[in-house]
């Protein structure tokens, strides 16, 4: 994450000045214009941005193909602004359907139409935009569950091209979309809050998932620093080095294997996602391991019926139609979205979480 910031710097540098032109303009025609409302002649923007006329003529031929503005020959360029159309695109690498049950609905309730681009193992940024079917002024898209490295990539594509859009599951320095992202420390706190209240110092956070991806990389680093913040020593942050697109369920439970040999063995194991508690669960069960008497677990995510497992588990959980409603919410507001919004989930406490009672 320590070159995130220079990333998008390089990034910027690269683009040809009639892009940065077009940039300008279109954040101009969303802030300041209304539908029909005429826009700048050319001489006023080489005038003002001091740029050459084939430049100004390209951004402004771009703005009317992405459907910002229409042009009359003898009059000048208008703003185009109709939103008879909506579309809420929605980029994912993973847990594609429960993350299109979380946004169909609101989506729904708003009258725009959801359209799935699933990021598939070997695609590429451009494979993406190429399935993306509207104009920008029609649709906006919302990324997750993708690396920080694609996560960019396709944020300053889509930024190129003119889509609004925002990024669930983290904030980035210098990102220049809009942002949803859990209270990672606050996540952290609840955990050690309520295991070390319990007695638990020996507290293993497993981070089952590949370890690139955006999200788990900021929620490993906030358990980090707290760990580091509150002198546990005999707690540590560990990784199954689960590879992109590998199956983080068996790479947790073949891990979990590996940690429970260890001596002293931990007394509580939380790993960073609902996917990874299920196979400590599964393990502990296989192996005759007392829940939460010899083991204590809890879950970062929540999962489906975690209240009705052969053990409850012990989670954090969060409202799907709060993030799906702040999503939406950004990706349509009347300016580009460069706002962050945290989430703060709440820890349900169940039975896979006890008192610490043995040496």
């Amino acid at each position: 994450m320590k070159n995130v910031k220079l990333t998008l710097a390089a990034n910027e540098l690269k683009q040809p000045l009639h892009v940065k032109v077009r940039h300008i303009l279109r954040e101009q025609i969303l802030s300041d214009f209304q539908q029909g409302q005429r826009f700048y002649t050319e001489r006023e923007i080489m005038r003002t941005l001091a740029v050459s006329q084939a430049t100004t003529r390209r951004a402004l031929l771009d703005l009317v193909n992405e459907g910002y503005l229409e042009t009359d020959p003898r009059r000048g360029f208008f703003v185009k602004r109709r939103e008879e159309s909506r579309y809420v695109g929605l980029i994912s690498g993973s847990r594609m359907m429960e993350t299109y049950a979380e946004y169909s609905d609101a989506c729904r309730q708003h009258g725009y139409t959801l359209d799935v681009h699933g990021f598939h193992k070997g695609e590429s940024v451009k494979n993406i935009l190429q399935v993306i079917r509207h104009k920008p002024v029609e649709e906006r898209i919302i990324i997750t569950g993708l690396t920080v490295e694609l996560t960019l990539e396709l944020s300053n594509s889509l930024f190129s091209e003119g889509y609004q859009h925002v990024v669930v599951g983290a904030k980035m320095s210098s990102f220049k979309g809009g942002s949803i992202s859990m209270d990672h420390e606050a996540e952290v706190d609840q955990i050690l809050d309520h295991l070390t209240g319990l007695g638990h110092e020996r507290i293993v956070f497993m981070v089952n998932e590949p370890k690139n991806l955006l999200f788990t990389s900021l929620r490993a680093e906030a358990v980090r620093q707290k760990l580091a913040a509150r002198k546990l020593g005999k707690s540590q942050l560990i990784f199954c080095d689960t590879p992109q697109w590998g199956n983080s369920f068996d790479f947790a439970y073949k891990k979990t294997d590996a940690i429970m040999q260890a001596k002293p063995a931990p007394t509580a194991i939380v790993p960073l996602s609902g996917v990874g508690a299920w196979a400590v669960l599964r393990y502990a069960i296989n192996h005759g391991i007392k829940v939460p008497q010899q083991l204590s677990i809890a879950s970062f995510d929540p999962m489906i019926n975690a209240d009705i497992l052969p053990v409850p588990l012990t989670e954090l959980v969060f409202s799907h139609e709060e993030r799906a409603e702040k999503a939406l919410s950004l990706l349509w507001s009347p300016q580009p979205p460069q706002k962050h919004e945290l989430i703060t989930p709440k820890l349900i406490v169940r039975e896979s979480t006890g008192p610490h009672t043995s040496k």
